[in-house]
């Protein structure tokens, strides 16, 4: 049993990445070291990010949200924002990707088994899920 974190660690995550390397790359004339060292993974990493033998989830670049978000994390890494601040950006385009249900198609390839179709883990995130008023946990 596959979870959806185990997932996106292995395929958002990467693609994210892979999005905003090239963009560092391409449009700010970084060079791969520099990319490497910002981003905080090895240069063979971002080789890997340009070639797609890495991080190649490519329908993520052409979703707009995503888009939009990258131009943030990139503009935001180069300007030396607030780390944390990055990382809520990227939590930001993980919850789209996610709450879109832009991951089932690879789900259900690594999970056959696994009804995406009325599955809807996904789509269902902190902001709209109501919560309990209190806990009854008792341990035997």
């Amino acid at each position: 049993m596959l979870l959806p974190a185990e997932i996106e660690t292995k395929t958002s995550v990467p693609a994210l990445r892979a999005l905003v390397a090239k963009r560092l790359i391409k449009e700010y004339n970084f060079s791969q070291k520099d990319t490497a060292k910002l981003i905080g993974v090895t240069q063979a990493a971002i080789s890997n990010y340009l070639r797609g033998t890495r991080g190649n989830l490519t329908s993520l670049g052409d979703d707009e949200r995503i888009q939009i978000i990258v131009a943030e994390i990139t503009t935001m890494m180069i300007e030396k924002h607030e780390l944390s601040d990055i990382i809520s950006k990227f939590n930001e385009a993980c919850s789209i990707i996610r709450s879109n249900r832009m991951l089932c198609d690879i789900h259900k390839k690594l999970e056959p088994s696994l009804d995406v179709d009325n599955c809807h883990v996904c789509e269902m995130d902190d902001d709209n899920q109501t919560s309990p008023k209190s806990f009854d946990i008792s341990l035997k």
